[in-house]
């Protein structure tokens, strides 16, 4: 497959949290793969990000937004020539989601949140409600008429779609519009926190990648035997040149280091937690967390509550360059992930 043209469609690419999407991306160039990027929004920070992922911003394809004629044209035309057609489209979304699917959210008697803030309830009530998905994959019909005929025009033979939430949805009506064939590439809170749609996207697709044998097995769940044999358990890579164990700069402290998104599923407060009883014990621990998030704000009060504001460092988001000189500073590296899988969110890894 070396030098075989495969689209790659993102909701929105490059992004500094999403480092294992880049790698992957630059993998496959540089194994000769020839990727053609894609992303359903254009509203990419181009100063926060990796060093790498600079470069690809200006090789990457994005949508226009629902104020642009340029969306909105492809289902005109659509219309014209096939009107059946493209309510057959809004048709597909509607089945697919009537689906029932098997899954924890909503479920009473788990584990309530602890630090959440209007951030977070804004988030669960923009990715898990049932029927606000609905509408937003019903306005991804636009997106995938359009595509389609870039598609087309890019000579698109296949169309790998990262996160199974509106991607995949618009993979799968490019197939249905004009039969270009399409995969899917599962993470966490795509199948988790919004679990709607999955038994159709998992049918129609050529296969299903995911990164975690307790996703492949939750896919598997929802799918026939034949179905479930095109899931594909594929775990993250990082490049090993780069991520090298070095000496440790001589320091009679106990550092700690901690890189992520600051949410609640991430564990970080309990971290926070395990530093300031380390203290208690006499040790002289200090924690250097990397990363940003809603939750960062109930950590700085944390810390302070706990009386080690001094003995945390927060140091925002780094690029790989700095992340590894602060690995190599440090003495262990700590994850504090729990499940919260009645809210969808948890890192199966």
């Amino acid at each position: 497959m070396s030098g075989r043209k495969i689209a790659y469609l993102f909701p929105l690419f490059p992004v500094i949290n999403q480092t294992f999407t880049l790698a992957e991306v630059i993998g496959l160039q540089q194994r000769g793969y020839d990727l053609r990027l894609y992303s359903l929004l254009s509203r990419v920070d181009r100063g926060l990000q990796q060093n790498e992922a600079r470069a690809l911003i200006d090789q990457t394809h994005y949508c226009p937004g629902y104020g642009s004629a340029e969306l909105w044209r492809p289902l005109l035309r659509g219309l014209r020539k096939d009107p059946v057609g493209v309510l057959r489209l809004f048709g597909s979304v509607w089945k697919a989601w009537r689906r029932p699917v098997p899954t924890k959210r909503g479920q009473k008697g788990l584990p309530g949140p602890e630090t959440f803030g209007l951030e977070d309830w804004l988030d669960v009530l923009y990715r898990g409600n049932k029927w606000f998905y609905l509408l937003k994959n019903w306005m991804m019909v636009p997106h995938a008429l359009y595509l389609a005929e870039v598609f087309r025009r890019d000579g698109i033979p296949h169309v790998h779609c990262h996160w199974a939430t509106y991607p995949a949805t618009v993979g799968m009506l490019v197939q249905q519009w004009c039969g270009i064939p399409f995969s899917v590439t599962a993470h966490a809170y795509d199948i988790h926190m919004m679990p709607w749609m999955l038994p159709a996207k998992l049918e129609a697709a050529s296969f299903f990648v995911t990164c975690a044998d307790y996703n492949r097995r939750y896919l598997a769940s929802m799918c026939s035997e034949p179905v479930a044999e095109r899931l594909v358990l594929n775990y993250h890579g990082t490049n090993l040149q780069r991520f090298r164990p070095g000496p440790r700069s001589p320091g009679e402290d106990f550092r700690v280091v901690s890189v992520g998104w600051f949410k609640e599923y991430k564990g970080f407060h309990y971290i926070v937690q395990a530093i300031a009883r380390l203290v208690e014990q006499g040790i002289d621990a200090r924690l250097h967390l990397a990363g940003d998030g809603p939750q960062k704000g109930y950590l700085v009060q944390l810390a302070g509550k706990l009386g080690i504001t001094d003995r945390v460092t927060f140091h925002g988001y780094l690029d790989h360059d700095r992340l590894v000189a602060l690995y190599r500073d440090c003495d262990v590296f700590a994850m504090g992930s729990i499940e919260m899988t009645n809210f969808g969110r948890q890192d199966v890894i």
